[in-house]
């Protein structure tokens, strides 16, 4: 029953009147004992009684203030440091001062004080997983909308993945033309197996996250030493109702409800963010890739002959480049028509492929005519280069609607440093006038400028 607005107020008349009461009644209570009606109704006995009983009331209600008002104060100054700290927080200042080391109280007593502070503490662990997640959620989507290059965008969400999760290691997988690969991993051996792995196509099928036992075949690299994780969580990354990725995570120790809650917060950010780096990624492709012959286009292949150039300044390397066009490419065109010429193109340029080494380039450079970049190669090695290829190509045929159709090649090749250039387009100046005299000379031959 209230009696005043202040708990301890109402405390202390309860335990006064509680005391007088006690003392007026303790003068009956003593009769029992065989003390005389004299001396226990005298208003001497009867007033110390009484006395007594207010002295102990107000002894047990300062003996409260001193035990229970201290409990409730460092109670509500961690509540008010915690409340200090959250509209900091949300002002985006420093929340350091209000980790759960830092306002948490200690739990010493079973009754309702301890539980009291134990649902304090419970409460401050909470705030403090859902600032930690708000946060981290707003810097991964801040980095996701930042970055459009898919390996980078990869790399940096897995990172922030793995830190917010608690993960020890972990991959971000793509889908790309029908097959899920790995993009981007960290701490993960052989992840060639994940490769449309059977567990990760059933997450892709089924849409729903998936936490199991790691399988055998995939082997986990900690910092130092291999462990075997305890559990592995595959999230789907799922964009307008379309898997078009998935997280993979492995922990040594079991996930709780709070990062499993992260995770899939994670993958909704990522959605979006992916989907965009992923036609980004394509239209990056499409812009450098001639859709005819599957050749680097002339803008791109000269920004890489630019590199190879450089490069070759740098560590005094030779560098070969050999210009060359289809002969007579007109009146293959006019003869059997312009999807002929396209069949030719693209046989030449298949063909051409297979001649050349890996690391060497090859770009159509307009029409008819390509240029390959040869890294390393002196003006011997590029005319030797340029032979194989116009021998392979004379050697050859293009079937197209019941024909044969043979082509030949005439080709001029240049080198770095044998002939005396200052830059990568004085290199192809002088190819192209090798070229040239190959074609004035009766085609189908290389030339050394």
């Amino acid at each position: 029953m209230r009696i005043t607005k202040k708990v301890f107020n109402d405390l202390a008349i309860w335990m006064i009147g509680f005391g007088v009461v006690v003392g007026i009644i303790f003068p009956f209570f003593i009769l029992s004992f065989g003390v005389s009606r004299e001396i226990a109704f005298s208003w001497k006995f009867i007033t110390a009684c009484i006395v007594a009983g207010a002295i102990v009331g107000t002894v047990n209600i300062v003996l409260s203030r001193v035990v229970v008002a201290k409990r409730l104060r460092l109670l509500t100054t961690s509540m008010q440091k915690v409340q200090a700290g959250l509209m900091r927080g949300l002002k985006g200042g420093d929340m350091s001062d209000c980790t759960p080391e830092k306002c948490q109280i200690k739990v010493d007593s079973n009754d309702e004080i301890g539980e009291s502070a134990h649902a304090f503490n419970c409460l401050v662990d909470a705030l403090s997983n859902s600032i930690a997640s708000e946060r981290a959620l707003l810097g991964y989507t801040e980095m996701l909308t930042s970055n459009l290059e898919l390996e980078l965008l990869a790399r940096k969400a897995l990172s922030i993945i793995l830190e917010s999760t608690g993960s020890d290691a972990g991959a971000i997988l793509v889908e790309k033309e029908g097959e899920i690969i790995p993009c981007e991993t960290s701490g993960i051996k052989n992840y060639e197996l994940l490769k449309n792995n059977g567990l990760i196509m059933e997450v892709l099928r089924t849409e729903k996250m998936k936490i199991t036992k790691l399988p055998q075949d995939i082997v986990i690299d900690g910092l130092l030493v291999d462990f075997k994780p305890r559990e592995i969580v595959i999230q789907p990354v799922i964009y307008n109702g379309i898997p078009i990725g998935a997280i993979l995570l492995a922990s040594a120790e079991n996930y709780d409800h709070e990062n499993i809650n992260r995770i899939k917060m994670f993958s909704q950010s990522m959605a979006l963010a992916l989907h965009n780096a992923i036609i980004h990624e394509q239209m990056q492709k499409l812009a450098t890739i001639d859709s005819l012959t599957g050749l680097i286009n002339r803008r791109y292949g000269l920004v890489r002959l630019k590199e190879e150039f450089s490069r070759a300044v740098r560590s005094e390397n030779s560098l070969g480049v050999i210009m060359f066009d289809i002969d007579h490419f007109k009146k293959i065109n006019d003869t059997y028509g312009h999807i002929s010429g396209d069949r030719v193109l693209a046989h030449i340029a298949r063909l051409v492929k297979s001649i050349l080494r890996e690391g060497d380039v090859v770009l159509r450079y307009g029409g008819e005519e390509f240029c390959a970049v040869l890294p390393g190669a002196s003006a011997d090695d590029s005319f030797k280069t340029a032979e194989r290829i116009r021998f392979a190509v004379q050697e050859s045929e293009v079937l197209y609607s019941g024909y044969n159709i043979k082509v030949t090649l005439s080709l001029g090749v240049a080198s770095y440093p044998e002939d005396n250039i200052q830059n990568e387009l004085e290199l192809i100046k002088f190819a192209d006038e090798a070229l040239y005299i190959s074609k004035e000379t009766g085609r189908n031959k290389s030339t050394v400028k």
